[in-house]
Parts: C-alpha cells; sequence; structure tokens
C-alpha cells in the first residue's frame, strides 16, 4: 500500500476520533441532566480503539496489520454506536412520531 493511502487511513480514523470526542462531550452533559449512568466513557474507549487500529495498519509490518486494524476500528465504532443510541434514541422516537 503507498504511503498516501496510510496517510489517507490515518486521517480518516483521526477525524472519527474528533467526531466521537465530540459526542462524550456532548452525551456528559446531555446525561448529567437526564440522571444517566456515565456511558460516555465508552467513547473514550472507542476513541482508543480507532486510534489503536490507526497506529497498527500504519506501522505493522505483519501480513495482517490491516485485519487488526479493520477490527479495532469496527469495534470502537460498534461500542460508540451502542452509547450513541443509549444517549440519542429517544430523539429518533421524537422524530419518527413528529
Amino acid at each position: 500500500m503507498s504511503l498516501f493511502l496510510k496517510l489517507l487511513d490515518v486521517a480518516s480514523y483521526l477525524l472519527f476520533t474528533v467526531v466521537l470526542y465530540f459526542l462524550s462531550v456532548i452525551s456528559k452533559r446531555l446525561g448529567e441532566v437526564m440522571g444517566l449512568k456515565k456511558y460516555y466513557r465508552i467513547f473514550y474507549l472507542g476513541i482508543f480503539l480507532i486510534l489503536s487500529g490507526s497506529i497498527t495498519m500504519f506501522f505493522g509490518k505483519y501480513p495482517d496489520a490491516k485485519l487488526f486494524g479493520y477490527f479495532f476500528f469496527a469495534t470502537g465504532l460498534t461500542l460508540s454506536l451502542i452509547v450513541t443510541i443509549k444517549y440519542w434514541g429517544w430523539l429518533f422516537k421524537e422524530l419518527l412520531e413528529g
């Protein structure tokens, strides 16, 4: 894989982490207002997994590095999706009832 494509992967992963960070900050405030448990901490785990996947894919020299990178990325996004639904699921219900 060329260096340009590796850098593009890393940049896209970093943008995902920025989005997840903003979601964690907003969800923390929403959770405090609604009295929810501190599920927003799972966003930090998701950010860690996404960054781990990025580092694994960029610096990995073994053949399965890309596979492990995608696994970390998918796991981080899945955990973040679950937490997002937990915090923001009521909004989708309101929009559908509308």
